[in-house]
């Protein structure tokens, strides 16, 4: 009877940690904190970073077990040539879209023009106020830029000569490209009877432990939350985002359209009912929004599609780490994005070979910024504003002001872009229910 009564108290209190409302609350007490009391929210900032170091640390040990055990799994399948063309076609063609969605928006609303004086005045002053010697007037000749490195650089960055060293260092892209390669060898060489298949099941339980622990943390989002959100509300400046208000404007309706048509693409594949796509997909959004770290999502990710919706797990264990660390949709979007910002700013005409080079600096330059968060994001913006012949130093600093703001949308794209990506390229469980047998619609009721 007690033992009863003791699981009959820790459900109603997990239920109370999972209730949307209780995250609305952190939310509004978050801004009131930021707003009203800086002090006490900078003083609050330990225990969000905290927590995101807490979910942080499962990243690494479950991006190698799942990206390893899938990959590994899949050659040895009979469908992996399948899914690999599936990935191979899937994520340019999305990468391409989103930018391409971006352009479209940018060109219509054109956020960089029409600016009044006072706005272009206090644009002006915050390069000035940066600290360091930007003094980039918006109507004079841009001044020469440096060079950089190339994207061949970058491609050679991505193969590591020490596992170790890129372990210790927390370098995902390095991590990932090994996963790839050993996850492809292991499969290569397994059989039934191998001790490479102990192996892979030995890295599902990692993933499944790691996996566990996430779920714990989930239900410490909320404390979490008001620590992380509390101290990014103060931290932002209200000039700055006055000034800056039109491009927000613009880039926050992009990031809700591309989130739009992502939920419709997971609901055609998905064949559940809408309702139930959104009720899905509330916790890695909302986990999204809160810790603005898509790896922090990733198990939740894995969660909604394979178990949630019914999605292949193989194939989503493979194609969720592939799309927040390679695909970076909200990124593309959003350096796509600004540099058209930029180049509307100062009045430079973008012709159709201009768009290209957009697009597809945008597509390299989100690759070129995995592993990396907030502000360290947008050093690759470069990569696509060097080649229009427009300087980094002015713009960055105008972006560094207001990222606070957008970074936790330019995650939630990644997040629900990547998610749309392994609906089309994943297959459902052959086993899953039937929308049109009543006793599996009430399952999904349930």
């Amino acid at each position: 009877m007690k033992l009863s009564k003791k699981k009959s108290l820790r459900s109603q209190v997990i239920n109370i940690l999972k209730n949307p409302w209780l995250l609305l609350i952190s939310i509004i007490f978050s801004i009131a904190t930021g707003l009203l009391k800086p002090s006490l929210a900078f003083q609050l900032e330990p225990i969000g970073q905290m927590y995101l170091s807490l979910l942080k640390m499962c990243v690494l040990p479950i991006l190698i077990s799942a990206i390893t055990m899938s990959i590994g799994r899949l050659m040895a399948s009979n469908n992996a040539t399948k899914s690999i063309k599936r990935i191979m076609i899937i994520f340019p063609v999305l990468m391409v879209f989103i930018a391409v969605t971006a352009i479209l928006v940018a060109g219509i609303t054109k956020p960089g023009t029409g600016l009044s004086t006072t706005t272009l005045q206090n644009l002006g002053i915050l390069v000035n106020k940066s600290g360091i010697d930007l003094e980039v007037a918006l109507n004079q000749p841009l001044p020469p830029l440096k060079n950089q490195p190339g994207l061949g650089s970058f491609v050679i960055s991505m193969i590591p000569d020490n596992i170790f060293d890129a372990l210790s260092k927390g370098d995902t892209l390095k991590v990932l490209f090994f996963s790839i390669i050993f996850g492809i060898s292991l499969g290569m060489v397994q059989d039934s009877t191998s001790a490479s298949q102990a192996f892979l099941d030995g890295l599902e339980i990692i993933y499944r432990t790691f996996n566990k622990w996430i779920s714990w943390l989930t239900l410490l989002l909320p404390f979490g939350l008001y620590g992380l959100l509390s101290a990014q509300i103060a931290h932002t400046g209200l000039n700055v985002v006055f000034a800056m208000v039109n491009f927000i404007a613009v880039a926050v309706f992009t990031y809700l359209l591309i989130y739009a048509v992502s939920t419709i693409l997971i609901w055609v594949r998905s064949r559940c009912p809408l309702s139930y796509v959104f009720s899905m997909a509330q916790e890695p959004t909302i986990l999204a929004l809160a810790t603005t770290n898509a790896l922090a999502c990733l198990p939740s990710m894995i969660s909604t599609m394979s178990q949630g919706l019914k999605f292949s797990l193989q194939t989503t264990n493979l194609v969720v780490p592939l799309g927040i660390t390679v695909g970076r949709f909200g990124q593309v979007v959003y350096f796509t994005l600004a540099s058209i910002f930029v180049a509307q700013l100062y009045q430079i005409s973008i012709g159709v070979s201009g768009l290209a080079i957009i697009i597809v600096g945008s597509i390299f330059a989100g690759m070129a910024s995995s592993g990396a968060t907030g502000i360290v994001t947008l050093t690759t913006l470069n990569v696509v504003l060097r080649p229009l012949g427009l300087p980094l130093e002015a713009a960055l600093v105008l972006f560094i002001a207001i990222d606070p703001i957008m970074d936790p949308f330019r995650t939630l794209c990644t997040v629900h872009t990547g998610m749309a990506a392994t609906a089309l390229i994943a297959d459902q469980d052959p086993n899953f229910f039937s929308l049109e047998s009543e006793s599996q619609q009430d399952l999904i009721t349930t």
